[in-house]
């Protein structure tokens, strides 16, 4: 692999990078003079589809991060539309176009063509969710669970990505976390796009991304949506939401309010035995709590200048109680003695973050760059306390203890990147950041008939500087971007009570990232991509805080976690509608989730460990099929992974196949049908074995005047179930993670007033900022 890394570097040192052609243009009038009236200026490609539109200013205009091929432009006043030959981009071009008012009077300018709702490039997925029935989803949380690859977690509030792990997810340049990406609007969705080979862009972290992009509009003018929820599934939950936008001249704000009545449901179990201490035991453990969420944001971009210098403000925040009753049902053997113990838990749990991003943008005209600046906070605290009551043998409920632990975390961080245009083949892109973690775990255990309360006490403290570079060469056919980044990153945690620093870390690490690509025409090109990238442990994983679940099962942080290091390499190639891709990776210290047996205690601890090390291979195919009713999107892989570990007994790993769909059929202009799915197979990867899934969604959607409504069936047969086999550590285990399905949802959403110019745009500054 150093060899490949090797030779990667030095090709990318000598050849071009992605394709990142520009188009510059002035429009005259027919007496070559500069025309004063405001002009639109349309990008559209062979088929005419739209893929880029600007205003010129002061007569000029530009698009660029365009790839060679066939365009034609169409300009539009408010009286006049002109229509330019078509031409074909290979190099950089500069046009003088001769404005025509007399050429056709409108009323107002339609684009018509059939959108291609479905692309794949360079291996990525990116689906236009605006113009697709997707977009009449109730939830943003629904749409992500119908996206190829990606899977939802059993209890609603998780994703994970086939073959990859936890991805990260983004709106727009900014990364967000679960919680925050399931409050926005589907309606303010423009597209998304699944990156299964994020450039160094995207950072180090993680080995897939999920990219929301938002809808920006083009005139001024104000829009009011509110949009309403009802969703039925083991317990009924209501979701309601209004969203306002907002823009004159060079000023837009935006202001979102969301209150979510959720009766959150949630079920899981394991059947374990410890052979060396003849003991077996299975327990299943039901919450059911109320979660009232309530989300606030405000957002305000201004315009500086007719150069595209900006600044941006956002703040949002999160509160979302949560209190309700969990029970366990525990039946335990230890040497042939048996005991059957009910464990109730009343909880009740406070949970709030609050976010601020402040961007600032710069053109410097005179060197042909740009500079971005960023500064940005985030605050997590989440603050339980917990009644346990046991009842052994149908003895009645006693109380056994109280805890109350209290988690808070803050994270500030600043970040610069430049993008320098050297030539029209060569673009430099740099940049660096810093990120400050502090995080802090205080809790207190009091006993039945004990006056001596156990205490827990932990700080952890965490600074990363980096620094990136990323070339970007254009020859011929030819590109290649290569990108590498550095990182150094100081941990330190300190127990309180012990009064002894438990982790002192001190590390560099080195991310390359290079992308070769042959682009032989219009239908076919090939892409060769090398990345190795972090997923370091979220900082509540890293305290050893335990939440108790019965007297034999604690659920408990890891504070001896490291981070994650993964090399993968990456085929792709386009062959007009279809795309292959094939792919490898390996990892070192991989995470995961099990049961743990402390002897010292005699309990068995469920808590994130890192195993030895995995690797996997895939081969698949992303397919469009597009008929003047019907819209089909399909995505197969065959896999195979396998996760080894010296403490674990590791079984044969077995490929797996996954497939996705996501269908619509337009019966009439106001009602469209929907069906998705996916399928799994089961599957062994060395240490882990997993059941097969087969997840099949139904739905109708209709738009009526300013009204839309939406009917959702999910999980029609009631296969949301994982199931989950091991031995490690001396325990053999079966967990069961029980869905909350399936679920019938009704939405309704109203929209006032209509909002069509945005430039708004926000970028991320702490690309870390989920780990709180």
């Amino acid at each position: 692999m150093k060899n490949i890394l090797l030779f990667l570097i030095l090709i990318s040192a000598t050849f071009s990078a992605q394709q990142n052609l520009k188009i510059n243009g002035k429009i005259i009038n027919s007496d070559k003079e500069k025309n004063g009236a405001p002009i639109v200026i349309y990008l559209l490609d062979n088929d005419n589809q739209l893929l880029k539109t600007t205003i010129a200013q002061d007569s000029k205009f530009e698009f660029d991060q365009l790839k060679s091929g066939s365009y034609h432009l169409q300009l539009s006043s408010d009286e006049s539309i002109q229509n330019e030959k078509p031409f074909y981009l290979e190099k950089n071009i500069e046009f003088s176009i001769a404005f025509e008012p007399k050429s056709q009077k409108i009323e107002e300018l339609t684009i018509t063509a059939k959108k291609n709702n479905f692309k794949v490039e360079n291996g990525n997925i990116t689906l236009d969710i605006a113009n697709s029935a997707l977009n009449k989803l109730p939830t943003s949380s629904e749409l992500l669970s119908k996206l190829p690859f990606v899977m939802m977690d059993a209890n609603g509030e998780g994703l994970s990505f086939v073959g990859k792990g936890t991805p990260l997810l983004y709106v727009d340049n900014q990364r967000v976390d679960f919680a925050t990406l399931s409050a926005i609007s589907v309606d303010d969705i423009k597209s998304v796009e699944v990156i299964r080979n994020p450039s160094v862009k995207y950072e180090s972290e993680g080995k897939a991304v999920i990219k929301v992009n938002l809808k920006k509009s083009r005139k001024d003018g104000a829009q009011l949506s509110v949009s309403e929820t009802a969703t039925f599934q083991k317990r009924f939950s209501n979701y309601l939401s209004a969203n306002f936008q907002q823009k004159k001249n060079k000023t837009e704000w935006k202001l979102n309010a969301s209150y979510n009545q959720i009766n959150h449901w949630e079920s899981n179990g394991f059947d374990y035995q410890v052979p060396s201490k003849n003991i077996s035991s299975n327990y299943v453990i039901k919450s059911i709590t109320k979660r009232p969420q309530t989300i606030f944001a405000a957002s305000l971009y201004q315009e500086l200048n007719d150069d595209g210098d900006y600044v941006t403000l956002s703040v949002n925040s999160n509160f979302r109680p949560d209190k309700g009753d969990n029970n366990t049902n525990t039946f335990y053997s230890e040497n042939g003695n048996s005991t059957l113990v009910k464990t109730l838990n009343q909880q009740d749990r406070k949970r709030a973050t609050i976010n601020s991003i402040f961007n600032y943008k710069k053109k410097i005209t005179d060197w042909d760059a740009e500079i971005l600046t960023g500064f940005q906070f985030k605050r997590e605290s989440d603050n339980v306390g917990y009644s346990f009551y046991n009842d052994t043998n149908n003895s009645g409920y006693e109380f056994n203890q109280f805890r109350h632990q209290l988690y808070a975390g803050n994270a500030y961080s600043g970040r610069i990147d430049i993008e320098k245009k050297i030539n029209d083949n060569y673009n430099l892109e740099l940049g660096g950041s810093f990120t400050k973690a502090e995080t802090s775990t205080n809790n207190k255990t009091t006993f039945q008939n004990n006056q001596n309360p156990e205490f827990f006490q932990y700080q952890f403290k965490e600074s990363n500087l980096a620094g990136y570079t990323n070339l970007a060469i254009n020859a011929d056919k030819w590109n290649i971007n290569a990108g590498l980044r550095a990182e150094t990153t100081n941990a330190e945690g300190f127990d309180l009570v012990e009064n002894a620093t438990k982790i002192t870390r001190d590390y560099l690490d080195w991310f390359p990232n290079t992308e070769i690509s042959f682009k032989q025409n219009d239908n076919y090109d090939y892409t060769l991509n090398f990345r190795k990238s972090i997923s370091r442990p979220s900082y509540g994983n890293l305290a050893s805080g335990g939440l108790y679940g019965s007297p034999y099962v604690e659920y408990q942080g890891n504070p001896d976690l490291v981070p994650t290091y993964t090399n993968t390499i990456t085929f792709t190639t386009n062959l007009k509608k279809i795309s292959l891709n094939a792919s490898a990776y390996n990892s070192k210290n991989p995470l995961g989730y099990t049961l743990v047996y402390d002897e010292e205690r005699n309990i068995s601890k469920f808590q994130p460990v890192n195993f030895g090390k995995e690797m996997g291979v895939s081969l698949g195919i992303d397919s469009l099929f597009q008929g003047k009713k019907w819209t089909s999107q399909n995505s197969l892989s065959v896999n195979y992974d396998k996760i080894e570990d010296s403490l674990a007994v590791l079984k044969n790993s077995t490929p797996y196949v996954y497939f996705s769909t996501n269908n619509t059929v337009n019966v009439w202009k106001y009602l469209s049908i929907l069906l998705d799915g996916s399928y799994i197979t089961k599957r062994v990867e060395g240490l882990y074995e997993n059941n097969s899934m087969c997840l099949v969604n139904l739905g109708m959607t209709s738009s009526i005047s300013d009204f839309d409504f939406t009917v959702r069936y999910n999980d029609v047969f009631n296969q949301m179930n994982y199931i989950q086999k091991m031995s490690y550590n001396r325990i053999n285990s079966t967990g069961t993670f029980f869905g909350n399905t399936p679920t019938i949802s009704f939405a309704a959403k109203y929209n006032f007033g209509k909002l069509k110019k945005s430039s708004y745009k926000e970028n991320a500054v702490n690309e870390t900022s989920n780990r709180l």
